[in-house]
């Protein structure tokens, strides 16, 4: 029986190699890692290598033959030497090998802003540190906006450069550049007669991210998104299987693209900086996809959220009426079209998708009770079923 140490999550399941692997223990250490993998056949296998000081090409030997055997391989928290034997050798072109992550103390760093997400700390005259939630965010999916963030850049979004992924205490954060900007939403609230200016140009800004492609598989496919607020609602029990079918089946009918989707465009995350530019934050959605993804999230939160007494100025910084005036005026730019008939079916059609997320959302709303989240909910179904029973139709 091996002592060696292992942790089964999920579908996944990680073995800690630590000390040396060379010639003298390679054979042990194969016998030790092909006797914790029984009983785990079909699960991801991930290799901790944060206590390895040193792997021989005995010891790559072994990785390779699992490799090879199992189709894929993750080796996590490399030191900088050993990711450097794995660099050097190739290996880093065959299998996913990560390094450890640099931590970093925020104690004493002045706090510049702070949200459902997470706070983000100055670290110095060029630098932030965004430390997120660790109850709602994953270091995998902080991982995913890391990269999301950096392959948007090199792309041409006009976007904060993304340095590392770093260890804050037990939390986890993204290193970025230090921006003399202020949000969208902070600019219009100061200067309220250039509303209209800036509606144009967010719906300006929106055209070219859509029309911004990318390679496949570079980044996520937006309708992952839309599934994973239907899997929430029916995560919930407040809908029934044909809601939830219903729902999916509205996700799938949505055209594929590969263009860019920032996933949450609205005024709280375009940054106006001091050479009066726009630059996008929070790239935790970015995708590529349809653009009706793009819009219906902009329309919840600039429009919808309006209804909601200080909604607006929670997330934008603005009054419920400039938000109104804001989107009417986006809404006008963007479709290039003063047509009420037109606009009239234009939010006909974004109120139909934002049912997506509303039923998610019904799970875990502040301003629903939640002796009433079982009404709501089904209004929201008898909506979802009544929209796509006349889809049919037409």
């Amino acid at each position: 029986m091996t002592n060696m140490q292992s942790r089964q999550e999920d579908n996944k399941l990680t073995i800690f190699l630590t000390g040396r692997v060379d010639s003298s223990n390679a054979a042990q250490t194969e016998e030790d890692i092909r006797s914790t993998l029984e009983g785990h056949a079909g699960e991801d296998l991930v290799l901790d290598v944060g206590d390895l000081e040193y792997i021989s090409s005995a010891g790559l030997r072994v990785l390779m033959r699992l490799l090879r055997e199992r189709g894929s391989l993750s080796v996590v928290n490399a030191s900088l030497d050993v990711y450097d034997i794995f660099d050097m050798t190739g290996f880093t072109q065959i299998m996913d090998v990560q390094r450890a992550l640099r931590r970093v103390s925020v104690e004493g760093l002045p706090m510049i802003g702070a949200g459902a997400n997470g706070q983000v700390y100055r670290l110095d005259e060029e630098r932030i540190v965004k430390v997120y939630n660790p109850l709602t965010n994953t270091p995998q999916k902080i991982a995913r906006e890391k990269d999301a963030a950096r392959a948007a850049f090199v792309a041409g979004i006009p976007s904060a450069i993304s340095f590392e992924m770093v260890r804050v205490g037990e939390s986890y954060g993204i290193i970025y550049e230090m921006i003399d900007a202020r949000t969208l939403g902070e600019t219009i609230a100061r200067e309220p007669e250039r509303l209209g200016e800036y509606a144009e140009r967010m719906a300006q800004l929106l055209h070219e991210l859509h029309a911004t492609e990318f390679k496949p598989q570079t980044l996520p496919d937006a309708r992952l998104s839309l599934h994973a607020w239907v899997d929430v609602a029916e995560q919930s029990g407040y809908y029934t299987s044909d809601v939830i079918a219903a729902a999916r089946r509205l996700v799938d009918s949505i055209p594929p693209r590969n263009t860019f989707v920032h996933g949450d465009f609205h005024p709280g995350n375009i940054m106006v900086t001091s050479d009066d530019e726009f630059l996008l934050i929070d790239m935790g959605d970015a995708s590529v996809g349809n653009p009706i993804i793009d819009l219906l999230a902009s329309y919840q939160i600039i429009r919808l959220v309006a209804d909601q007494p200080g909604g607006a100025q929670r997330y934008m910084g603005l009054s419920s009426e400039q938000a109104i005036d804001l989107w009417e005026a986006f809404e006008r730019a963007y479709y290039q079209t003063d047509d009420p008939q037109r606009l009239a079916a234009i939010e006909r059609e974004l109120k139909f998708y934002v049912i997506l997320r509303s039923m998610a959302g019904v799970t875990f709303s502040e301003v629903i009770p939640k002796d009433q989240r079982g009404h709501y909910a089904n209004m929201l179904s008898q909506a979802l079923l009544a929209g796509m029973a006349k889809r049919a139709e037409s």
